[in-house]
């Protein structure tokens, strides 16, 4: 049997809480969108409270040579170094903080807001908060009161009460009995069996600082009942959420606006955009590459000739990543591009077949401008051009990653603007041949159901034509 990569370290909820909060465990949840609807909160509070398994907490402990690491916040840190980032049960930590800590979190549109879970102390019941709950006595309206009383040393003898005392005053306007002695008992017991839940023991791996990216990816994989893959992509966002909290809010941010529909923001009627969109735009302009795989490894501080990690080539590739984001989220250059999307018939995303297209073409737009110098009308009219090609012919939708891992390496070749519009006119014309239009894509167009990218570029000419 090979070395296990992993140590079993059983955690009691209330220390791994504790954990994140003062961060020593790394939880990037916090600044992303909370998927989980408030009852699916519920059920995993009732669950705990009967005993059940509700799962286990994956953690990667971090390499020893990063000794300054930034952290994911909650208000000031105890630990100004994460010590294991969170892989694995993210959502039902941050569930948690948030119920239970009374943490806000975000909703799918990048704005804060609370769990609320009431509980019932006489039925041993929760429930997802309403104003229902709220102005009855007879419920805790969120159970983070009672975990704030007893955290706080505020008594919770003084709390269960006070709770006691406001429900008989109902009862009393109601002409109902006041409660038993049984009854307070049941109240009393119910409460503590409620902030038991801090004692709850949930299964815990850490995976050893030792093992690769490819080995947590392989751990996830095969250890995870819901068949989930950990990608590229959710490594890059947990190590900028760590290394680089700048960085990460500057995603967020951008995400959060592209929502928005006010001037000065990203707003668009096109692509609401998502971390991954930005992320994979800037890795390709910083490293010139696709495939994410790379750019986490080098993020991480990892040399790819040696494999050896390095807090120097960390900075520098965080440094190089940050400037590239900044060209990203320019909001000039966004809207710059958005409106040639929109200027090629593309007036909203229903039009759009693939957000790669959209994604990988801005990128373009940005080497274009900024490292080839290429005239702004000129510019416009090429990219125009791309995106009507590469969403009609579905250039970015299979193997994405190879076909712009090619275009970077033919653009080494490419040393002036008028080579990069050539270049991009010339992929243009090997894709746009006069037999397409002879009988491909009239072929598409009869056979095609309606929604299919020929429809859809059928249209946006025909909007084209129309607006502009």
């Amino acid at each position: 049997m090979g070395k296990e990569l992993f140590d079993n370290i059983p955690s009691k909820v209330g220390d791994l809480l504790n954990d994140v909060k003062n961060g020593r465990i790394g939880l990037p949840d916090l600044q992303r969108p909370f998927v989980w609807k408030d009852n699916k909160v519920r059920d995993l509070l009732d669950s705990m409270l009967k005993g059940y398994p509700i799962g286990y907490v994956m953690l990667w402990e971090s390499p020893a040579d990063f000794e300054n690491k930034g952290q994911i916040g909650i208000n000031d840190k105890t630990f100004n170094t994460a010590r294991d980032l969170v892989i694995d049960g993210q959502q039902r930590l941050t569930a948690l903080l948030g119920a239970i800590k009374g943490i806000k979190i975000k909703n799918v549109n990048y704005k804060e807001r609370n769990i609320k879970i009431s509980f019932n102390p006489l039925k041993r019941e929760f429930a997802v908060w309403s104003q229902a709950y709220e102005r009855n006595p007879e419920w805790i309206s969120a159970v983070s009161q009672v975990f704030a009383a007893h955290e706080e040393q505020l008594n919770v003898t003084k709390f269960r009460k006070a709770y006691i005392s406001q429900l008989n005053e109902s009862r009393v306007r109601n002409e109902l009995p006041r409660l038993s002695d049984d009854e307070e008992i049941v109240i009393e017991e119910n409460i503590n069996a409620l902030l038991n839940l801090n004692i709850y023991l949930l299964p815990t791996l850490r995976i050893s600082a030792t093992a690769s990216e490819q080995d947590v990816a392989d751990i996830f994989v095969r250890v995870n009942s819901g068949g989930q893959k950990l990608t590229e992509k959710n490594f890059i966002e947990t190590l900028l959420a760590v290394y680089d909290n700048e960085i990460h809010d500057k995603i967020n941010d951008f995400c959060r606006t592209s929502r928005i529909p006010e001037a000065g923001t990203s707003y668009n009627h096109i692509l609401e955009v998502n971390p991954v969109h930005l992320i994979r735009a800037t890795v390709g302009i910083a490293f010139k590459r696709a495939r994410l795989k790379y750019a986490y490894m080098l993020l991480r501080g990892k040399d790819l000739q040696t494999g050896q990690f390095a807090e120097e080539i960390r900075t520098d590739n965080l440094l190089k990543f940050r400037e590239a984001l900044t060209l990203v989220v320019n909001l000039n250059h966004w809207h710059a591009f958005m409106n040639i999307v929109a200027e090629a018939g593309y007036l909203n995303g229903s039009l759009v077949s693939s957000e790669n297209a959209i994604v990988f073409s801005y990128m373009l737009y940005l080497i274009g401008k900024t490292e080839y110098n290429v005239q702004p009308m000129e510019l416009k009219k090429i990219m125009q051009r791309w995106f009507f090609m590469t969403t009609i012919k579905g250039f970015y939708t299979n193997s994405p990653e190879s076909a712009v891992e090619k275009q970077f390496a033919d653009l080494r070749k490419v040393h002036t603007s008028r080579d990069f519009v050539d270049y991009l006119d010339n992929e243009i014309k090997s894709q746009f041949t006069d037999d397409y239009f002879k009988y491909n894509l009239p072929n598409d167009l009869v056979t095609s159901s309606t929604q299919s990218p020929a429809w859809y570029g059928y249209v946006a000419s025909v909007l084209r034509q129309i607006w502009w």
